[in-house]
């Protein structure tokens, strides 16, 4: 959103620049009618929860009804602005002016869409941290880490079929993107029915959200119970595994580059999501992870017995999260 907001100002700067000598007025005003609006469908439509049939949609249409909606408007918008705001003081844009500001404004609104959607394809924020070569160097992080993996997967994909699974994978992401709304959480990558989600801890040093985003995230599962039910047969179940450590974070890869996250705080995040079964439960975290967040209410911990996950020489100490009560 920051990046729409921020288009509208360079636009009314950009046109303050080229005719700021003939009207200012006029500038300004164009953008702010051009960019408020574009602002609110972006924000009140597009990445709010009204939007997620749209942002399901195949990606090709959902770009073009993007950018043809941005289109039409800023079209609209310039007519508009033209008797608004170019006619005061005698002051007339003349027709070449106006076509100039419309073809401006519809470059401008194809980058924009066009940048805002590989910002979605790639993950938020990773597009920019590309741009500014945050991670072309190796760089050591604080972070947090949040495993989230489906039950029973084996079996329900034979059951249903890999196609059918894909899908129910699919749905569980969207319900897992829905329960980090808010939480200041990312989602870093998905390794085949698991989902890898990551805080930055120079940005947060309190994990309640990271714990509650695995709580609201089955309260979002059983409330779509039914659905699942009719579409695959089966209600999904997942184990969750937090842990917060260093870990180094940095670009990989030539034809395909990424932005990947390794160190012994990604391993031993795994090794705690697979001693969820061997201790029967379906949400442990670290106590490193644990003296970082404070409980949300109707939420409590309980000690594991220390072990030896593998691959570490010291035992880890675990906790088992579990609600006692709902929230509202």
């Amino acid at each position: 959103m920051l990046v729409i907001f921020a288009t509208s100002v360079l636009f009314g700067a950009t046109l303050q620049a080229g005719f700021s000598w003939y009207n200012a007025y006029g500038s300004i005003g164009t953008a702010a009618v051009i960019g408020l609006p574009i602002f609110s469908f972006e924000l009140f439509y597009v990445t709010s929860p009204l939007g997620a049939a749209f942002r399901r949609w195949p990606f090709a249409r959902f770009i073009a009804v993007r950018l043809a909606v941005w289109c039409a408007w800023i079209f609209i918008a310039t007519q508009l602005s033209r008797h608004w705001f170019w006619s005061t003081g005698g002051k007339v844009l003349a027709d070449a002016d106006f076509w100039w500001i419309a073809l401006f404004s519809f470059a401008v609104g194809f980058t924009v869409v066009s940048c805002l959607t590989l910002n979605r394809l790639i993950g938020p924020g990773v597009f920019r941290n590309f741009l500014l070569g945050r991670y072309h160097t190796p760089r050591e992080e604080e972070r947090a880490l949040l495993f989230l993996d489906l039950v029973g997967s084996t079996a329900i994909a034979e059951r249903i079929g890999a196609t059918r699974f894909l899908e129910l994978v699919n749905r569980f992401v969207y319900d897992v993107g829905a329960a980090l709304e808010g939480s200041g959480g990312t989602i870093y990558q998905y390794v085949g029915d698991e989902a890898i989600v990551t805080w930055r801890l120079d940005k947060t040093r309190d994990l309640s959200d990271a714990v509650e985003v695995v709580f609201r995230l089955r309260a979002r599962i059983a409330a779509r119970g039914d659905e699942y039910r009719s579409r695959f047969g089966v209600m999904p179940a997942f184990r969750a595994a937090l842990h917060a450590g260093p870990v180094v974070a940095g670009e990989i890869g030539d034809s395909k580059l990424e932005i990947v996250l390794l160190g012994d705080t990604v391993n031993t995040t795994a090794r705690i999501e697979q001693s969820c079964r061997d201790f029967d439960r379906d949400f442990l975290a670290s106590a490193e992870a644990l003296s970082l967040a404070s409980l949300p209410a109707g939420t409590r911990s309980e000690a594991m017995p220390a072990v030896a996950l593998k691959g570490k020489s010291q035992q880890v100490e675990l906790y088992a999260i579990t609600r006692t009560c709902t929230n509202g």
